[in-house]
């Protein structure tokens, strides 16, 4: 009786998750047009990178954050999920 209840939970967790789906997908309308949330996590984490290059640049950071094309993606990607934590 006890196999029984711990193989049901784990049943009935699968079938909740797989029933309980996103009822819409996060779009923020525009001027009639729906844009998909990430696009604008996207574009907030490029307007932050802005002030952060600056600042790299300015602190002479440059050959910690080498190769600067992996660390800048990977700065951005950063920014854009806390963006997305953040407002969604």
């Amino acid at each position: 009786m006890n196999r029984i209840v711990q193989l049901a939970r784990p049943a009935a967790l699968l079938v909740l998750f797989s029933v309980s789906g996103c009822s819409f997908s996060p779009s923020i309308p525009v001027l009639g047009a729906a844009f998909p949330a990430w696009f604008f996590c996207i574009l907030a984490s490029a307007l932050l990178l802005i002030p952060c290059h600056l600042l790299i640049i300015r602190k002479g950071w440059q050959t910690y954050f080498s190769p600067l094309v992996i660390s800048y993606l990977a700065l951005m990607f950063l920014f854009a999920a806390l963006m997305w934590f953040l407002l969604f």
